[in-house]
């Protein structure tokens, strides 16, 4: 570290690319940021005050209006990156009302980057009536790797249905290429769901 520190103040071919380097750093997050604007806009026009999707969760009494403008967004035509942050704005654990709307999107979606901020809210308001479409979704390999986030909750609402139950369906998955390592750490007790 004090040799970092050194080179910043006696090397100014150092300190030229670190400026270099935090420049575009900002540049990027600065067209991040305009690219979301109409996400912003449309938040607002619904009484919602956020000037970065990150900050959303500061305000959970908005989400049942800030979730049908995120949802609409991700629907639309942006950058891989923007509809990342615009899916991480979605609560982490949302109510589970909104379940159908998310799978609406996730199963028909051609995003990556949409499904797996989908797939992460949607692990957070699965419940029992949700199971077969949570066993369908991990053996629908069109649905890449966002996969792997239903894992745990098939192993403990399937578990709480019936001893075993959620067990058995992560072992039916244990050699998939995409699902093997996380189902692996579930049957060997490695989950918090267990």
């Amino acid at each position: 570290m004090a040799e970092m520190e050194r080179r910043k103040r006696e090397d100014p071919v150092y300190r030229a690319e670190l400026e270099r380097v935090e420049a575009e750093r900002t540049a990027l997050a600065e067209q991040r940021r305009m690219a979301c604007q109409p996400v912003f806009d449309d938040l607002r026009s619904v009484g919602v005050e956020v000037d970065d999707l990150y900050r959303l969760y500061e305000q959970p009494e908005s989400y049942p209006v800030a979730i049908p403008v995120l949802l609409d967004h991700l629907q639309r035509d942006y950058p891989e990156r923007v509809l990342e942050d615009i899916g991480n704005a979605l609560p982490r654990r949302p109510a589970m009302t909104w379940w159908d709307a998310f799978k609406s999107i996730y199963v028909t979606t051609e995003s990556d980057a949409v499904r797996d901020r989908l797939a992460a809210a949607m692990t957070g308001c699965a419940v029992r009536k949700h199971y077969d479409d949570l066993l369908a979704f991990i053996y629908d390999e069109h649905l890449g790797s966002s996969r792997i986030y239903f894992l745990r909750p098939i192993n403990r609402i399937g578990n709480r249905m019936d001893a075993g139950r959620g067990r058995a369906a992560i072992q039916g998955v244990a050699e998939d290429p995409v699902l093997g390592k996380e189902a692996a750490a579930i049957l060997k007790g490695l989950s918090r769901s267990q």
